[in-house]
């Protein structure tokens, strides 16, 4: 007897998510096959499970530019990863895509490692020395999906966005490509306390957020076209600037991380009952009491900016609340919810990280033409 295909896929549902366990099952018949990479049934499990994190890239010289997590058999092969040129320089990872600098940042390339989709954008003619007093101005950018729809999940042949941003003069200016249209448009411009810092964006709801290279952060709203700037917590003013990074709140608003020693801080950018809208810390995470940070080889800082701290965040998931922490043991992920954690390199991953969230399942492909992976 066969079971009808609603109570199928019901099932299939309900597996462990990992890649493997859906290929197993993937091929057992065609029919399994067929259910299983469906993209319909695909955005149901990704809605149910989440997109697990398959590994970061770094702009790193002396570690490879992609690092597989995860273990057997649900680790991504590292060749699947691998740049299309090693002189192109990471800036995100977001909605499948991601975005790269070449080495004289005149130009852009968005790649898509799940299907191989890539799309080469010369930089914004505004951003020409010629026309910003002889200067290449201090520049970074995001991409972001163009379709209007709340799950971000498979955008993989949705029309995008790249937003540029780039400061010069004491302003800051916006300037976004469109993918359809394949061509630049100047956005909004800003005045700005400091330039913008080359430390990742975060897109929190429809605002896209920028670490400046000062106590601030940079705002463009997507909608409104909106540009501004954020003072961050007075008591992170101090804090080696690496070790401040910007992430989701629970709630889905925008937050920051900051450690301090061996303390980890976390702010959310709140209104309060009478309508002021600020910073509030609402938790401390005392990090050595589980990560095992040898203590006593440390050296002992006051996160001053003249050496490495003894602790240092190296990114985190954007859609998640999973952050990569770096040690002189290792570098561990550590789930802010749960706090649960585990090493997954022990090479001294001390630059950025910037991590990519995705589904694998090997040999198939998607509805859209895109392969879903090629392991």
């Amino acid at each position: 007897m066969t079971l009808p295909d609603d109570v199928l896929i019901d099932i299939f549902l309900l597996l462990p998510p990992h890649p493997s366990c859906l290929l197993r099952a993937s091929l057992v018949c065609k029919h399994w096959h067929s259910l299983i990479l469906d993209n319909r049934f695909l955005h149901r499990f990704q809605a149910l499970h989440g997109l697990p994190v398959l590994g970061v890239f770094t702009n790193s010289t002396r570690i490879p530019r992609f690092l597989p997590v995860g273990d057997p058999p649900n680790r991504v092969a590292a060749a699947s990863f691998s740049l299309p040129d090693i002189h192109w320089h990471v800036l995100g990872c977001r909605h499948s895509h991601i975005l790269l600098i070449g080495s004289t940042w005149n130009q852009l390339l968005v790649w898509n490692p799940i299907n191989g989709h890539e799309r080469l954008i010369s930089a914004p003619p505004d951003v020409d020395p010629r026309f910003n007093y002889g200067h290449v101005p201090e520049s970074n950018a995001a991409v972001v999906c163009a379709a209007n729809h709340a799950d971000h999940g498979y955008c993989h042949s949705c029309p995008f966005f790249v937003i540029w941003v780039f400061t010069t003069t004491h302003y800051a200016y916006a300037t976004r490509y469109s993918s359809e249209s394949r061509s630049w448009e100047m956005m909004a411009s800003s005045p700005i306390p400091s330039d913008v810092d080359f430390r990742p964006s975060i897109l929190v709801r429809n605002i896209l957020y920028w670490p400046l290279k000062s106590k601030y952060i940079l705002a463009f709203e997507l909608v409104t076209h909106r540009l501004y700037h954020i003072e961050c917590p007075p008591e992170t003013h101090d804090i080696y600037r690496r070790n401040v990074h910007m992430m989701k709140t629970e709630d889905g608003g925008l937050g920051l991380a900051a450690v301090t020693k061996f303390n980890l801080r976390l702010w959310a950018w709140d209104t309060d009952v009478k309508g002021v809208t600020g910073w509030v810390l609402r938790r401390i995470i005392e990090l050595d009491k589980f990560l095992p940070l040898e203590l006593s080889s440390l050296p002992s800082m006051d996160n001053r900016p003249c050496g490495r701290p003894p602790v240092r965040i190296l990114g985190l998931v954007e859609d998640d609340d999973l952050v990569f922490i770096w040690t002189k043991t290792g570098v561990f992920t550590v789930q802010l919810k749960t706090m649960k954690h585990k090493k997954v390199f022990e090479a001294d991953v001390s630059a950025s990280v910037y991590p990519y969230t995705g589904f694998r399942i090997a040999g198939a492909v998607a509805h859209d033409g895109g392969n879903v992976a090629a392991e």
